[in-house]
């Protein structure tokens, strides 16, 4: 009696036209959905992982311009004037922002007598307006005296957390690093400088009483560009 072979169970299945599309649908099915696993966890979530690994450092640094106006005034005793400085772009190179502004306020005793003349006392200050700056900066220096004829130095901050140091910073890129320093408007305008006068008279008897005093008022602007240079 002559021995059938076995089929074989496996070449059996594989044989069946229905068999083979359904393990086509199951493998493309799978290379799907491990694709789609792969996006998600190594291209969507790259905003916490993969994009670190894209980061480079970059140093951040400033060019500066300044430009500086003056002011005379001669004051009476009991005096008190306002000053208005105004600032235009135009007089800035292209890319340029204000950074800060610095005002000094200086005077001497002009009225000279035996014995000496005590010097005035003055007293300036920035008027707080709607003058676009950061009117709230703890580094401001916005009002002083003086009654030993020293100058009086006023600081105002213009731009948002410019010093003038430079930095670094890690970024994408070039623009990225630099997108904290392109904001415009910023110290654009005019503002107040005011300034009061105290006559200190001398006491020892003369005929040549001192009731006026001459103030100068120097304002420097500063004015900024930053730059960024990838670290190697």
């Amino acid at each position: 009696m002559e021995n059938t072979p076995t089929p074989n169970p496996f070449l059996t299945f594989f044989r069946d036209e229905e068999t083979r599309r359904a393990l086509l649908v199951f493998f493309v099915a799978t290379i799907l959905i491990v694709c789609r696993v792969y996006y998600l966890v190594g291209i969507k979530d790259a905003d916490e992982h993969g994009e670190v690994l894209f980061l480079d450092e970059w140093q951040v640094s400033f060019t500066e311009e300044s430009l500086t106006s003056s002011e005379t005034v001669v004051l009476a005793d009991g005096g008190e004037v306002d000053l208005e400085f105004d600032i235009d772009m135009s007089e800035f190179s292209q890319d340029f922002n204000i950074g800060l502004i610095q005002v000094t306020i200086s005077y001497s005793e002009t009225n000279q007598v035996v014995g000496g003349d005590p010097c005035d006392s003055v007293q300036g200050k920035i008027v707080q307006s709607d003058f676009p700056a950061q009117w709230a900066d703890e580094n401001n220096s916005l009002s002083g005296a003086s009654s030993s004829c020293e100058d009086i130095s006023l600081l105002l901050l213009t731009y948002p957390n410019y010093d003038g140091q430079s930095y670094t910073k890690t970024a994408h890129n070039e623009v990225i690093a630099l997108d904290e320093w392109g904001d415009e408007g910023y110290g654009i305008g005019s503002f107040d400088v005011n300034i009061k006068l105290e006559v200190q008279q001398s006491q020892v008897p003369t005929q040549n009483t001192d009731d006026d005093e001459t103030v100068q008022i120097d304002v420097e602007v500063i004015a900024f560009k930053a730059s960024a240079e990838k670290l190697s």
